[in-house]
């Protein structure tokens, strides 16, 4: 009986928590500027601190300390980016999004996914309630799909977005929906370049509906991909159609245009994620890409005040920040 209860006693100090979803029933809104929106996309690269297992890439911060550091840093990050909402991706549940928060001004908002395989999530820490619980959508779309050119030879299946959120927030008057996604990873796998279609095309119906219902949205994210008309400092060209897709140029349900907010930004900024394809811990500009975006609808792009994408730290083997970089995109409204 003793150890039965010891047992319980550590699955209860261990246990992953998600019960982040729900919408308050009096929402908040704590920015100091009642005009201003500052929005924030950051995958903090496996920001895990609770025992888990089958996660790869846990051996990134090997142990308790390292682990904590690296929250930390990101924690420091997050305040200097002071942002008003911060999507993050690679979160292991609620618990590490409050680790993180800079201040009490923030609360912490997640719906678990289904990434068994890594066990990341996405996750928003916001000085500002949504109005609306966070929610997931199960569909699922065959791939690969019609005139996809990723050069997928493989045998068909169907797709849908393991890990995203979906949730609504009224800001100055104005109905967003937010839907943050992590896309699988590798660009120019053939394998995932169709899977990713799939996904995008999975959320291009969400986008879809929620604009014929009169709403804006916001896409962001890591998509795992390029953009081919705004491309990345080192010119990266996509296999696929993904961002084409999540921006309504093509796709089953494509009535509508989302606009990049990477445009605002000179080529030579336009970089999220470092990959060390050598590799021997040399960080070389050749090695940067942009495969983390923000997609907006129309009237928030006429609302865009700023856009900067945060290079403030160093890249590197030895280091505790994450192998991605933030963008950050602030609204005005009058």
């Amino acid at each position: 009986m003793i150890w039965f209860a010891f047992f319980l006693f550590i699955n209860s100090v261990y246990s992953t928590s998600f019960n982040c979803s729900n919408a308050p029933s009096t929402v908040k809104d704590l920015r100091t500027n009642p005009h201003k929106w500052t929005l924030v996309q950051y995958n903090v690269e496996w920001l895990f601190t609770e025992p888990c297992s089958s996660c790869p890439g846990i051996c990134t911060w090997d142990t308790t300390t390292d682990q904590y550091t690296h929250v930390n840093t990101i924690k420091d990050t997050l305040a200097d980016l002071d942002g008003d909402t911060i999507h993050m991706c690679e979160v292991q549940s609620c618990t590490q999004l409050d680790e993180v928060k800079p201040s009490d001004d923030y609360r912490s908002y997640m719906i678990q996914g289904e990434d068994t395989y890594t066990g990341q999530n996405v996750g928003l820490i916001t000085k500002i309630d949504p109005i609306e619980s966070v929610v997931r959508t199960e569909e699922r779309v065959a791939y690969p799909i019609v005139n996809s050119q990723c050069g997928y030879t493989g045998d068909s299946g169907t797709e849908g977005v393991s890990k995203h959120m979906i949730t609504r927030f009224m800001i100055n008057n104005v109905s967003i929906y937010l839907i943050g996604a992590h896309f699988l990873s590798d660009p120019n796998d053939p394998s995932s370049c169709a899977k990713r279609e799939a996904q995008a095309q999975v959320l291009q119906y969400k986008i879809q509906s929620f604009i014929e219902d009169g709403n804006e949205v916001v896409l962001i994210g890591d998509l795992n991909d390029y953009d081919g008309i705004y491309r990345d400092i080192n010119n990266h060209v996509p296999n696929s159609q993904v961002l084409e897709i999540l921006k309504g140029d093509v796709g089953d349900d494509n009535n509508y245009t989302l606009y990049t907010v990477a445009s605002k930004v000179l080529q030579d900024g336009r970089y999220t994620e470092w990959y060390d394809e050598t590799p021997d811990c040399v960080v070389e500009k050749t090695e940067y890409s942009m495969i983390d975006h923000i997609l907006v609808t129309q009237q928030l792009w006429n609302h865009i005040d700023m856009v900067d994408f945060y290079h403030k730290y160093r890249e590197g083997c030895n280091t505790y920040q994450s192998d991605h970089y933030p963008i950050s995109v602030t609204f005005y409204w009058e």
